[in-house]
């Protein structure tokens, strides 16, 4: 994560049950000195917790909007009815609940959830409005891999960022070159020394991303997904 790490990596909670409760609403975040940044968060000041779900469970996800603006809830690469995706078309509007119930049908693998709102997708999502899914199988429980969560399984939500002279976000910006990893700026995390999993989403507006590991130290990619 860098040799000038500063900042201890902020580890999203989880969330998990045949009920999950999630609230969007506005908050701010210190980013940098000054001004705190206005930022949008589920359950939370930025981002949202990381929602667990294993093959087969029934859930039904209730997404409150505490905004003052419409939104939508996307589960994006979940297997699910074109009612619950939460496209464009399923507006969730300012103090309205939407609760969509569904099976989970995926294999493991790593997700994300944020709105899908017509021309206010990027906006909502690099506020913060954005966060992980993990699905668990039987077949994937078999297996030798790391799996506590935060410790040897770490998440890492990617975003680059510009902030105008009043630390805010700027949506627009071309110069986005502040990275923030799960919300924070100069991220460090201390891991075992053992074989570690981190599950990286890229949920960035527009770049793209090459990822490796420093000296050309080898890794191995277990699952990817681009969509």
């Amino acid at each position: 994560l860098g040799l000038n790490a500063q900042n201890t990596l902020a580890i999203p909670a989880t969330i998990q049950g045949a009920t999950i409760d999630l609230t969007l609403a506005p908050d701010s975040v210190q980013f940098q000195s000054g001004l705190k940044t206005a930022t949008l968060g589920y359950n939370g000041s930025y981002l949202g917790p990381t929602i667990l779900l294993t093959q087969g469970d029934a859930v039904t996800m209730n997404v409150t909007n505490s905004i003052l603006d419409s939104t939508t809830a996307h589960w994006h690469g979940l297997h699910v009815a074109a009612e619950n995706d939460g496209g464009p078309h399923t507006i969730i509007e300012p103090g309205d609940t939407w609760s969509p119930s569904s099976t989970v049908m995926d294999k493991a693998a790593t997700y994300w959830y944020h709105p899908h709102l017509h021309t206010k997708t990027g906006e909502q999502a690099m506020k913060g409005a954005a966060g992980l899914i993990i699905v668990t199988d039987a077949e994937e429980a078999l297996l030798d891999l790391p799996r506590t969560y935060g410790i040897d399984d770490i998440p890492l939500v990617i975003q680059t960022q510009q902030f105008d002279m009043n630390n805010q976000i700027n949506i627009d910006g071309m110069r986005d070159s502040i990275m923030v990893v799960n919300g924070t700026i100069d991220p460090m995390v201390d891991m075992p020394a053992q074989i570690v999993r981190m599950r990286i989403l890229n949920a960035d507006q527009e770049r793209n991303y090459n990822f490796g590991l420093t000296a050309d130290q080898s890794f191995s990619v277990i699952g990817s997904k681009s969509m």
